[in-house]
């Protein structure tokens, strides 16, 4: 009788362990390969990544990196934050070039980050170009559910006014060229010309801010800012100058004399780039503008004229 009893509980034992993977905490339909979280795509444990890839701050994200590509990739982003478009450039091609010499596949991210720079730098039509493929391989390597792919998608919301195809990011590969629409800009009509002495002359500015609204100083400011736009891909224009007036008396005579006005020339604006051309073109109007009026007070002022 005893023999039957401990043939019976041996069975038992058998069918209780037989599934070592039946757990509360790891079901087995919850670990199948096709049901784990790819990269960027949301996690609560490394356990539901898919291979090679590890849970951090809830997104499933690789391990296998290039310490020094990610350097040069957060030197990219440090300086796009400072406002340095050229060097963030820079500093994700060196990224780039540092994941390929070390044979280490590029992060999705890394990747759309740079995209994203050379967003920031699409008054250069290579740039812009190069921005719209950049961004439009990032969005068919990172899940459509992520932040990554958000972020590159409000950059090549940037590239419209740039000629960018939306259609041809509905492809699953990459285009040849992206930029083949006419580039928009804003109607010039709706441009307002605004103005701002710091500090302001009390008697001049008036007369300085009347002048600029005639239809022919306006007129000759929003063609300085058409041939901006055209250059810079930039929708607003702003130039500071320096104005001074002051009485000068004839040393001859004590009863006469006249206030005589000075503009100082620009200074630390490189030559051949849109922002000197449209100081000088700013310039160009307004400095005859103001000349012509019948100034009679003392004053120091940076005048700043706008465009927008």
């Amino acid at each position: 009788m005893l023999a039957p009893m401990k043939a019976a509980i041996a069975v038992l034992l058998l069918a209780v362990g037989c599934d070592a993977k039946a757990t509360a905490s790891d079901p087995g339909s919850s670990t199948r390969p096709e049901n784990k979280s790819k990269e960027y795509e949301s996690c609560g444990t490394s356990a539901h990544c898919a291979d090679d890839l590890r849970c951090f701050d809830n997104v499933c994200q690789r391990v296998t990196r290039s310490t020094v590509g990610d350097y040069y990739a957060a030197v990219g982003k440090a300086s796009l934050a400072s406002g340095d478009v050229n060097a963030a450039i820079a500093g994700y091609k060196e990224a780039l070039k540092q994941y390929e010499n070390e044979k280490v596949a590029l992060p999705g991210a890394v990747g759309c980050d740079y995209g994203a720079a050379l967003t920031a730098g699409r008054a250069n039509k290579e740039n812009a170009e190069l921005a719209a493929r950049t961004l439009h391989g990032c969005l068919l390597a990172v899940p459509p559910g992520s932040s990554v792919r958000a972020k590159a998608m409000l950059a090549l919301a940037q590239l419209n006014d740039a000629g960018l195809e939306p259609t041809l990011l509905g492809q699953a590969q990459l285009a040849s060229a992206y930029l083949t629409r006419a580039p928009q800009k804003p109607a010039t009509d709706r441009l307002v010309v605004a103005l701002k002495g710091d500090p302001a002359p009390a008697k001049t500015m008036p007369l300085i801010e009347a002048k600029a609204a005639e239809a022919d100083t306006k007129g000759a400011l929003v063609a300085c800012w058409d041939a901006y736009h055209s250059a810079s891909k930039k929708d607003a224009v702003s130039v500071t100058m320096t104005v001074k007036s002051a009485f000068y008396q004839n040393p001859d005579y004590d009863d006469e004399g006249r206030f005589i006005l000075k503009i100082d020339p620009a200074v630390g604006l490189p030559a051949g780039t849109p922002d000197a051309a449209v100081d000088t073109c700013v310039r160009a109007v307004m400095e005859p503008a103001i000349k012509s009026l019948k100034i009679a007070e003392n004053f120091t002022t940076k005048l700043t004229i706008s465009v927008k």
